[in-house]
């Protein structure tokens, strides 16, 4: 009895050792693994500025990547997406669509998780403008980030789809975008937080509001006391988090608890969008109005839990658009986050 109870406690002993030093080594003698380790190596994010990243900035701000042992470099460049399938960075937060091509294209990149929902972009126009139905928006220059922006690609989709029409795209970043159409060099623009509303914010010289929204699931452009509905359809989903396909395979472990320090950093934000705290990392990281930052902050629905099927309705209306030659379907999403982000 003796020899018993000295033979369990030394492997008590063996099997908490074991747990405690984070071995990777097989537990049982089927073979099972144990959860992964970090692998001390840094994480490097590929960003540009945005208040839509403000979860990414929150989680590095408030020590939340620290916290589980992580150590994160956020590089700024315009070429996030590139970066990251080359191998130079591991994530970049972006757009879904921009995201969806170089996946269908076979390229080293891989989605892990959502950013937000639903997408805020917008048609912005002057508050005097005559447009009345979608239809109006025929041969229309419209300024938009660029042909793979999501809601530059899901409105298209719509106003083709639904109207037998289309505008024409005149690609400009959105401050760009805002002085193009202050000098009346396009009849609207599609725009996204916080530029929604800052571009709101503007008055005339009576005081009136020099813009106004169309089309959005909050208008009514007709005027006959019936909200239009939002050519974006309802919902749609926002950026994603995205990943070197090879940095969450060999380096799993790093790559899931980055997404737990953004999910309490979501939380953080959901709890107040507009505390002091929040606002002012916002602002350390965007150069726009705090006070558009104010107004935009409660629209942006912080969320990793991926909408898959309105991620691959964005993907048939890339093969729609001829961007793509076929929607990879699930195979956007990470196997390694399938029952965590989707």
């Amino acid at each position: 009895m003796k020899k018993m109870l000295c033979s369990f406690l030394v492997l008590s002993v063996l099997v908490a050792s074991l747990w405690a030093s984070g071995r990777k080594d097989s537990t049982s003698s089927g073979g099972e693994a144990s959860v992964p380790t970090l692998s001390g190596k840094k994480v490097i994010v590929a960003d540009a500025n945005s208040t839509h990243h403000l979860n990414l900035y929150v989680a590095y701000e408030k020590g939340l990547f620290a916290k589980r042992g992580l150590e994160v470099e956020i590089q700024q460049t315009s070429s996030g997406v590139a970066a990251v399938v080359g191998g130079e960075a591991d994530i970049v937060f972006n757009c879904p669509t921009g995201v969806i091509t170089p996946i269908a294209k076979g390229q080293n990149i891989t989605i892990i998780s959502q950013v937000k929902i639903p997408c805020t972009s917008v048609l912005v126009v002057p508050a005097d403008s005559p447009y009345q139905t979608p239809a109006d928006l025929k041969d229309l220059q419209i300024a938009g980030l660029s042909t793979t922006c999501c809601a530059v690609v899901i409105i298209r989709d719509a106003l083709h789809e639904q109207y037998n029409t289309e505008f024409e795209l005149v690609t400009l970043a959105p401050a760009a975008a805002i002085q193009a159409l202050e000098a009346g060099q396009v009849k609207g623009a599609i725009l996204e937080e916080p530029f929604v509303a800052l571009t709101l914010l503007q008055k005339d010289a009576n005081g009136e509001a020099k813009y106004k929204t169309l089309f959005d699931g909050t208008s009514d452009a007709d005027g006959d006391g019936k909200i239009d509905a939002n050519l974006a359809g309802v919902n749609p989903p926002c950026r994603t988090i995205n990943a070197n396909t090879s940095f969450v395979a060999s380096r799993e472990a790093d790559a899931k608890a980055f997404i737990e320090a953004i999910a309490e950093a979501d939380q953080l934000i959901l709890a107040n969008p507009v505390a002091t705290d929040i606002v002012d990392i916002a602002a350390k990281y965007v150069s726009v109005d705090r006070q558009a930052i104010i107004n935009s902050n409660p629209k942006l629905g912080f969320t990793t839990q991926l909408d898959t099927a309105g991620l691959i309705g964005y993907a048939d209306a890339l093969v729609k658009l001829g961007t793509i030659d076929q929607n990879p379907g699930e195979a956007l999403f990470a196997p390694q986050f399938k029952g965590i982000t989707w």
